[in-house]
């Protein structure tokens, strides 16, 4: 892989199919004759290869060889100036039909080789992208950005851009790149507000539309869409990790695909979302939206959308959430609508507004009775929607007391190995205490109330003794992450308050954890008991 980046950029071009080996060698005869032309310059001139294509093999394609495939290859080759937008999204709807490979439809226009497809192919491998860490930015910046020569307090802008995005390279790149050709003149002790500025306000709320943030579209429209993995399957195990926050690693084919977009990253054999920007863009609601989509297209029907809105939606029965499975969900769903059974005729009457008196109803007609049957097919498909959490939620409740007495006795088991488990731990080092708090927290997700009481406790100690430790790493925002987990009431709540209190008013993190705290209080993703302190008690109190 490596020898690939190296090649010159002739034969780079050679490989991919874009020229000939007797073109190259002509171009080579020009350059040694007019020593000051570029190579690149000689094949625009006399190939017509584009300026574009030039630059992104001498600019961009080792960066791209080392990062391995993040995007769809359809990314890549635009980026190459081989194809265009509108080409890429003939391609896309085309496989939305036909689900050929998006190469083979590209060959099959005449817009790309064999070759040039088989070439991006092998060089760009399936692999996770790999996690930038701070000194691996800070090297990216001495070579490429240089924000030491713009900002008062670089260090800490590379540090704050790291915790945003998790090292994810595309995503952490570009923000600071961002910033590099950024004319804003940004005061001293004003850059991490900037950065929180820009990541909140262009790349989360503008994620659909801003620049910044094509990489952040490629992610959904790989998430959605995908070729290798049912999107419904792909969504459902990305909710999961996104609900556990740590959910063991087990290597199926949906989670493979999610680290190797990188929406999902492996630690210590456990997922999580890769980075904070991922986890309030695809969060819970993104995700049920979605899924509610792909459950009423894929079980679309002529009865479903023609229903006769003058018969009445009945009640939701219990039967409706014993069983869950995707498929069975829609169809207990989709059979609370009325079927259409009734003759055209019969239609064509019952669709009809009726006038109702204290005598009798009269049967007034219209000509207008279609869009009133399509408002209420929509209102029905919409209620649909909003219901497949609350079905999700109470299977999960009906699930839990079929269980047979073997299941109760293991479980029993568990819980009292769990709890001999929590009575002897030994608190280390922050990795082995992070480690138990992921532990410990996917425990108490799956045990719910019968999580052994010490078990609770323990966690909670840990949260608050792995925080000073995490802050010494310049790992705020993860800290106060553990810190808001500690209920109110728990015996290290004070704890707990008292450490989230002294960075609320640190002259170097109190804008960061007044950041976090606002984003929780404004998403309503999570409360934060050990910040009480922030809504209740006066100004001048709190600095006592």
């Amino acid at each position: 892989m490596s020898e690939q980046s190296q090649l010159p950029l002739g034969k780079l071009l050679q490989q991919a199919g874009l020229i000939s080996a007797e073109q190259l060698e002509r171009a080579l005869v020009i350059q040694a004759e007019y020593t000051k032309m570029k190579l690149g310059e000689i094949l625009v001139l006399q190939q017509g290869i584009k300026v574009k294509t030039i630059n992104f093999f001498v600019d961009k394609w080792q960066e791209v060889i080392e990062q391995g495939k993040f995007f769809p290859i359809g990314y890549y080759l635009q980026k190459a100036a081989l194809l265009d937008e509108q080409q890429i999204e003939i391609i896309l709807q085309e496989q939305k039909v036909n689900y050929e490979k998006f190469g083979v439809l590209a060959i099959k226009k005449g817009w790309l080789k064999q070759e040039t497809i088989d070439f991006f192919l092998k060089n760009l491998s399936s692999q996770p992208p790999q996690r930038m860490s701070l000194s691996m930015l800070e090297e990216y910046d001495q070579a490429t950005l240089r924000l030491d020569k713009k900002y008062a307090d670089s260090s800490l802008m590379l540090s704050r851009i790291l915790a945003w995005t998790g090292g994810i390279p595309t995503l952490t790149k570009t923000i600071g790149q961002v910033f590099a050709k950024s004319d804003l003149n940004i005061p001293p002790g004003r850059e991490l507000n900037a950065v929180d500025q820009f990541v909140e306000g262009t790349l989360i709320r503008k994620w659909q539309t801003s620049k910044s943030a094509a990489s952040i579209r490629s992610i959904a429209s790989s998430l959605l869409n995908n070729f290798r993995c049912d999107p419904q399957i792909l969504l459902e195990e990305y909710m999961d990790i996104l609900l556990l926050e740590n959910k063991e690693y087990q290597g199926n084919q949906q989670q493979e695909e999610l680290l190797l977009l990188g929406l999902i990253a492996k630690e210590n054999n456990q997922l999580k979302v890769s980075n904070i920007i991922y986890q309030q863009i695809f969060n819970q609601e993104f995700v049920a939206n979605e899924l509610g989509k792909m459950i009423l297209k894929s079980n679309k029907s002529p009865e479903l959308i023609e229903s006769n809105p003058l018969n009445p939606i009945p009640s939701v029965d219990s039967n409706l959430i014993i069983e869950y499975t995707p498929q069975a969900l829609v169809e207990k769903v989709t059979s609370l609508v009325p079927s259409l059974t009734q003759s055209n005729d019969q239609i064509k009457a019952d669709s009809l507004p009726t006038t109702v008196t204290n005598e009798s109803v009269s049967v007034q007609p219209s000509s207008t009775p279609e869009p009133l049957t399509k408002i209420v097919s929509l209102i029905a498909c919409g209620a649909i929607a909003l219901l497949i959490p609350l079905f999700l939620t109470i299977n999960n409740y009906y699930s839990s007391l079929s269980k047979t007495p073997k299941e109760t006795i293991n479980s029993a088991r568990k819980i009292s190995e769990l709890e001999q488990f929590c009575n002897e731990l030994n608190f280390a080092d922050l990795n082995s205490s992070l480690n138990l708090i992921s532990k410990l927290e996917t425990e108490q997700q799956q045990y719910g109330n019968d999580f052994p009481t010490n078990c609770d406790n323990t966690l909670n100690q840990l949260r608050v003794a792995i925080a000073p430790q995490l802050g010494k790493e310049n790992r705020i925002l993860e800290a106060i992450r553990h810190l808001c987990k500690v209920p109110a009431n728990s015996e290290v709540h004070i704890d707990a308050e008292i450490w989230l209190k002294r960075w609320y008013y640190s002259s170097n993190w109190g804008e960061e954890t007044k950041f976090y705290l606002e984003e929780l209080s404004e998403h309503n993703y999570k409360s934060c008991p050990a910040a009480y302190f922030d809504k209740n008690e006066p100004l001048e109190k709190q600095r006592q």
